[in-house]
């Protein structure tokens, strides 16, 4: 990792606790935690200089562990959306709950990749699955996973995390459950083999608030084309304004309608956790589909589907023609190879002008 992303350099040492800390079965308020008092070697990650921006990503760590809280007590099955619920449903999927949170996160374009130590008050973990009141030894297993070879590929319980380094933001892959176990114990970092990932520039988002259907939405657009629906406004909205974008605005008449954008998100959100909706495609169909609905005068051949009524088809292209036939033979009994040459090219002229004369009405959209 580059040495912009970090605070210091690494330490020459590493500095073991005494013996006696890392007994568990010490008592009272002189019995500090092992891991908190080591010394370790791999640099602290930087972040961003925006007290505001810190804050909020503070707060947001705490409010992910409230409601990994929420999602363990059965009691209160169906609270949280149902794309949070990881596997089990005992707490939330860290990576669809970010995903949700940060509208327009790629994190299949992955940046550098080190072992680095994370603060712990800016990484989100999966407190939902075991606690420190579960473990027999707290302070030794908290030193155990503060070490710095957790952050090494290959070692034992190896720990794995994303950064969002414009925001300051990061979240476990490998190691989910320790940042609130490390916290509790009193552990201010965390050592995890880190991928960065970027984020979009503040000005390039904007937030707008839409009724829709009679609905309230909070919608994210980025760069004036892409759409994302915000689940879960409470949350993002605070970072991302914390972030510099711009407070949340009334939904533009420039913009497509706002009925008609919610239903280009309903269909896009079959089976996608963020679905997202093209602005500028989204106006060229709903063009489209207003220039179908003009009527204009057609003929037959020009119309997408049809279907011929057999009946009238028989009735003027069969039966009239043979009637013709008749009556010339009998009014002309002596020219009859003359009647039916002319009630032949009738009924020709007839079948075409039927076919091809523009003498019906039709919807542009139903033409061929």
């Amino acid at each position: 990792m580059h040495s912009d992303l970090l605070d210091h350099p690494p330490a020459d040492t590493v500095g073991l606790p005494p013996v006696a800390v890392l007994m568990d079965d010490s008592v009272g308020d002189a019995a500090v935690s092992a891991a908190a008092t080591a010394v370790h070697t791999l640099p602290i990650v930087g972040l961003p200089d925006n007290t505001v921006l810190a804050a909020a990503v503070q707060k947001l760590v705490e409010q992910k562990a409230q409601l990994d809280l929420l999602a363990r007590d059965p009691k209160l099955a169906g609270l949280l959306p149902a794309e949070w619920m990881g596997p089990g449903a005992r707490a939330l999927d860290i990576g669809s709950f970010v995903q949700s949170v940060l509208p327009f996160l790629r994190t299949a374009e992955r940046g550098q990749t080190a072992p680095v130590r994370l603060p712990l008050r800016h990484v989100l973990g999966d407190s939902g699955r075991w606690s420190k009141a579960d473990v027999a030894e707290p302070q030794s297993l908290a030193w155990f996973l503060a070490s710095d070879e957790r952050a090494m590929a290959g070692s034992k319980d190896h720990a794995e995390a994303y950064l969002v380094g414009a925001l300051g933001l990061g979240w476990m892959q490998e190691g989910r459950s320790r940042p609130g176990f490390l916290r509790a114990m009193g552990v201010e970092t965390l050592a995890a083999r880190t991928s960065m990932l970027d984020y979009p520039p503040a000005e390039e988002l904007s937030l707008y608030t839409a009724t829709a259907h009679g609905q309230p939405q909070l919608w994210c657009v980025h760069g004036r084309r892409r759409l994302r629906a915000l689940p879960a406004p409470w949350l993002s909205v605070p970072l991302l304004t914390a972030y510099g974008v711009s407070a949340p605005v009334p939904w533009p008449a420039s913009y497509p309608a706002a009925d008609e954008v919610a239903g280009a998100l309903a269909l896009a959100g079959q089976g996608r956790i963020a679905p997202e909706v093209d602005l500028p495609k989204l106006a060229r169909r709903m063009a489209e589909d207003a220039s179908g609905e003009a009527w204009q005068p057609v003929s037959l051949l020009q119309l997408g589907t049809w279907m011929p009524r057999w009946r009238f088809f028989l009735a003027a292209f069969v039966g009239l023609p043979s009637v013709l036939l008749v009556t010339a033979a009998l009014a002309l009994p002596g020219a009859i190879e003359a009647a039916t040459v002319a009630a032949s090219l009738g009924f020709a002229a007839g079948a075409i002008g039927a076919l091809a004369a523009p003498w019906v009405y039709a919807r542009r959209k139903h033409l061929s």
